[in-house]
């Protein structure tokens, strides 16, 4: 069964609904039909599609709260049942008279009609503009998440870094700048104890996976690497680390590597970063 052509105006009606896909599928199928042929331009579909692409690129979707999804389904129901209760527009009764005769096939709807026409798909574009205000306010707030745990982990970095501070403010302990390997990332800064323990801010380190672990070694001359503790970065590559005590003389290295496990006692993995012990008074060896 062919259907009948739209009109331009129509069309341009419908632009809305189209790009946000509340159409009912006969209308869709005529919308295409007509944009396919059309030689005139449509402008306002590119337009309009274009600020719903604005709306979500470059933004991490979430699903929205169970209540407000609820809230919002609960809504819906209760609005198309009260246009349901309501009926169509109303016509005004024609007086009594001669049977009117009936109009040919081919004529364009009557103005109550299309009038009616017209209502249900301002209902159905009013209820798709209300899903995609949603999804703009879904995706603000997963924008602003996004914020917030960036936020999160710089406050998370800064009292690491407090830390080290601390560390390094007493008597006979030293700051040690930690530095990315060839072709590795990751950064910070440590403090080393008299006793040689070693307190650490780290960020910038890639995430491990699976078993692995990142490992804290001290190397002193040409002795083989000690290891002074295991530990893990969090999703953002940051850590707050504090070593077991190990001996840390003047030029003393402290590496950083990702191994494949815990507890090895000799390095397995690469080297992710380094830094030089300047030695803290009363250090041994």
């Amino acid at each position: 069964m062919n259907r009948e052509p739209m009109s331009h105006d129509d069309v341009i009606e419908l632009a809305s609904g189209y790009v946000l896909g509340a159409l009912e599928p006969a209308e869709e199928a005529a919308v295409r039909d007509h944009l396919a042929t059309c030689s005139l331009p449509h402008a306002e579909f590119e337009e309009l599609g274009g600020v719903v692409a604005a709306m979500l690129e470059d933004v991490e979707l979430v699903e929205p709260p169970a209540a407000l999804r609820d809230r919002i389904m609960d809504a819906a129901r209760a609005d198309l049942a009260a246009r349901a209760s309501r009926g169509p527009a109303s016509v005004a009764t024609p007086v009594a008279g001669p049977e009117p005769t009936p109009a040919p096939p081919t004529a364009f709807p009557s103005a109550a009609a299309r009038e009616v026409r017209r209502a249900a798909r301002t209902s159905r574009l009013d209820w798709a503009l209300r899903i995609a205000a949603v999804i703009a306010v879904v995706a603000i707030g997963a924008w602003g998440l996004g914020l917030q745990r960036q936020l999160d982990a710089a406050n998370r970095f800064n009292q690491s870094v407090a830390s080290v501070l601390d560390a390094a403010a007493r008597p006979g302990a030293q700051a040690v700048i930690l530095t990315p390997a060839e072709g590795k990332q990751g950064r910070g800064i440590a403090a080393v104890a008299p006793d040689g323990t070693v307190t650490m801010a780290l960020r910038d380190l890639p995430t491990q996976t699976g078993t692995q672990v990142y490992t804290a070694w001290m190397i002193v001359g040409k002795n083989a690497p000690v290891s002074v503790g295991d530990f893990t970065v969090d999703a953002n590559g940051i850590a707050s680390v504090t070593t077991r005590p190990e001996p840390a003389p003047p030029g003393a290295i402290i590496a950083l590597t990702l191994e494949p496990n815990a507890g090895n006692t000799a390095p397995k993995g690469e080297i992710y970063a380094t830094g030089v012990a300047p030695g803290a008074a009363g250090a041994t060896g």
